[in-house]
This record gives structure tokens, sequence and C-alpha cells, in this order.
């Protein structure tokens, strides 16, 4: 009951924090108009008042080889462009999810932009930490435990003598994999949270306590993890299947399709809401 309990009160709170999603959203788009703003001007420059530019169409390979052939000398600026923009979103992600656990655990209705700012300041130095603490977990769980397993199962793949065995091993290197990500994720998801809700300034404490708190409720925790990720592959399947109605010519429908891909992306931030303050909320009834 405990789960399902903090699932209901994890949506009403990330419903109630529509402040908190709005800010969000309005990031992002700053940052993808930011990092996609040179491609668009490079097109621009080249297409944007010629005959060329109204007649390209998707996947137009005689344009593209010409581009790659007139830019061949750009590359390592543009891998360097990308590199940095990729660094500087990771350093993005850790401070803004000081805001997103902060607000959302915040007693109050807190939700103002000076709240949320000060949230993600006042966590961003305890949350890096956490965030460089995670990658060798990560490291440990794909590169060693995931490539033992694969290394187990690649000789019974490769004699099997019928399909079915085939399916059963792929289905159980599948769900191995599920439980491994989910799993770092889940930890370092509580530690998280133990941090902004106890106020502890010590991450590798609050990582222990995340660990004892799974631990002694592993298949309640992972149970809520995996409802929430159901409620995302369900929405994200619905956008799919709706997408396919939509038009890919004329203004209107390309408004239409740019809408509902918004629509979509704010949609994936409420599940990431929904993620910590259902997990939170799972954490206040089962922590004693």
């Amino acid at each position: 009951m405990a789960v399902f309990k903090a699932l209901g009160k994890g949506v009403v709170r990330s419903c109630l924090k529509v402040r908190v999603l709005l800010d969000l959203w309005v990031i992002n788009v700053l940052f993808s108009l930011l990092v996609a703003a040179p491609l668009l001007l490079l097109f621009q420059q080249n297409l944007g008042h010629s005959f060329l530019g109204r007649e390209l169409r998707s996947f137009d390979f005689l344009w593209l080889g010409e581009a790659v052939y007139r830019y061949q000398n750009v590359g390592p600026a543009v891998t360097g462009g990308l590199l940095a923009a990729a660094v500087f979103y990771l350093l993005l992600y850790v401070f803004l999810n000081g805001g997103l656990i902060g607000r959302l655990l915040d007693g109050g209705a807190g939700t103002k932009l000076a709240a949320f700012f000060g949230d993600c300041g006042r966590y961003f130095w305890r949350f890096l930490r956490l965030f460089l603490l995670s990658l060798p977990f990560y490291a440990v769980a794909f590169g060693i435990l995931w490539s033992l397993l694969s290394a187990v199962l690649g000789p019974w793949e490769r004699n099997a003598l019928t399909e079915w065995t085939v399916v059963i091993l792929s289905g159980v290197e599948t769900a191995f994999t599920l439980l491994l990500l989910t799993l770092v994720h889940m930890i370092f998801d509580y530690a998280r949270i133990i941090v902004v809700a106890d106020d502890e300034p010590r991450v590798l404490r609050a990582l222990g306590g995340a660990f004892a708190f799974i631990g002694r409720r592993f298949f309640r925790a992972w149970g809520l993890y995996l409802l929430i990720a159901a409620i995302l592959l369900g929405g994200a399947a619905l956008y799919l299947y709706a997408g396919r109605w939509i038009p890919s010519s004329g203004l209107l429908f390309l408004a239409v399709g740019i809408l509902w891909t918004q629509a979509f992306i704010v949609f994936r931030l409420w599940v990431k809401m929904l993620f910590f303050s259902g997990q939170a909320e799972f954490y206040r009834l089962s922590r004693y």
C-alpha cells in the first residue's frame, strides 16, 4: 500500500508544482536554442534565399555531401563545440536537480524563480559530488557486471539448438540490464532525496543511507520505480502513435507537430518530477 500511496501523493505534488515544471521547460528550450543556433545560422546562410533552400527535402544526400566537402575543415571546431555543449548540459542537469528536488520537498508552496535558483545553488556542490560518484557505479554495473553476464550467456546463445533458447537468454540479458540501470539510478535518486530531506551535507553518508533504505525494502522501491517508468513508456507510446497522424507538410501541420513535440517534452519533465516526488513520498512513509 505504501507504494501506491507514495505514487498518488507524488502525482498530486508534481501537479501542484506547475511553476517549477514551466521553469524547467523554458530553461530546456533556451538551452536547445543556444546549442542549435550555430547550425541554424549555417543553414540560413547557405539556403536561406536560394532555390535549393525551397526545394531541399529530407535526406538530400547530394546537398549533404556537398556540405560535408565544403565544411570538412571545421570538423574539429564542431566536435569541440558539441563536447562543450555536452559538458555544459551535464552541469546544468546537476544544477537544476537541486532546484527541482528542493522545491518538490518544500513543505510550503514556494515555487518562485528566486527560491528555485536558490535551491539550485544550495545543493549544487553536493549533487555534483553525487554525480561524480555515480560514474564509477555505472562503470562497474555496465562495464563489468553486464560484460560478465554477456560472456557467460554468449556461448549458450551461439550454440543454441532452438530460437526459444536465444529468446529466453536475450530476455534474461535485457532484464538484468534494466535491473542494473534502475538500481544505480534509484540509489542515487534516494541519495539526492536524503541530501535535501535531511539536509545532509555529507554525500557519502547520504549514499550509505540510500543503500540502507533500499536494501531493507528493495522490491517495493523497485516496484514504485517501475510503475513510474511504465507511465513514461505509456506516454511515449501515445506520442509516437498520435504523431503518425500528423502530416509532415503544410505550415499548420508543422505547427501542430512542433506543439505536439513540446507537449511530450513537458510530459517527460513532469515524469522526472514524479520520479523524485514519488520516491520522496515513499522515503517519508517508509523510513521508520
